[in-house]
């Protein structure tokens, strides 16, 4: 049980797990895959050495040869380039990340007000669209909350949208029990493909709804 939930948490777990998908090529989404490498001595954080402040994602961190889990063993600051280390860290490291000036996968839709040739690779982007707490025992100590995540793809091909869409389905089939922040993260349902009419009509969308369950607060 997690003694308290983070929904920012929650979202920045998710948007690193898509982005080390692949799902989009870092070349599509402008970024390169970059290394960082040195030796430890009881650190407690550590700033990103190559533009820090344009990381986008944290694809590995090796120290003395243990490789860490995101969320467990340490957290990014996609703001900062920053990684906290759960527990400090001591030995030679290899981490290895994404960076650039631009994405095609957001944790929110302001992003993604683009002009229409923008989508001719894809893009994705997601957000908290509902949430349910219940009491689970006597006395209030503990409640379950319930979440839903909805993933809305973008692109101007009806066939690569579906590609699209399988590939984010099959991600989340594959990991839904590997998450930190969200205990079980599970596809439950999608939407039509439409038409943008801000674009136009030549962009089209469809959505893919996530129950994040199972994430019980203690107090």
């Amino acid at each position: 049980m997690a003694a308290s939930i983070n929904r920012s948490n929650i979202r920045n777990e998710i948007v690193n797990f898509l982005r080390n998908q692949n799902i989009i090529s870092t070349t599509n989404r402008g970024v390169t895959t970059s290394s960082d490498t040195g030796t430890f001595t009881a650190a407690s954080t550590h700033t990103l050495g190559t533009a820090p402040t344009l990381v986008k994602n944290i694809r590995s961190v090796i120290v003395a040869g243990s490789t860490l889990k995101y969320g467990t063993d340490y957290q990014l600051n996609l703001n900062t380039g920053v990684i906290t280390f759960t527990s400090a860290q001591t030995g030679a490291y290899t981490i290895t990340y994404d960076q650039g000036s631009s994405d095609r996968i957001f944790p929110d839709f302001a992003q993604i007000e683009r002009r229409i040739g923008y989508f001719d690779e894809g893009a994705i982007a997601f957000k908290m669209l509902d949430s349910s707490i219940k009491e689970v025992a006597l006395g209030g100590g503990t409640t379950r909350h319930d979440y839903v995540l909805t993933i809305v793809m973008y692109h101007v091909d009806t066939e690569e949208l579906d590609d699209l869409v399988s590939s984010v389905e099959n991600a989340f089939l594959d990991n839904k029990k590997k998450f930190t922040f969200t205990r079980f993260a599970t596809p439950i349902r999608g939407g039509p493909i439409l038409n943008d009419p801000a674009k136009k009509g030549k962009v089209l969308y469809t959505n893919l709804d996530v129950a994040l369950q199972l994430n019980y607060q203690t107090v």
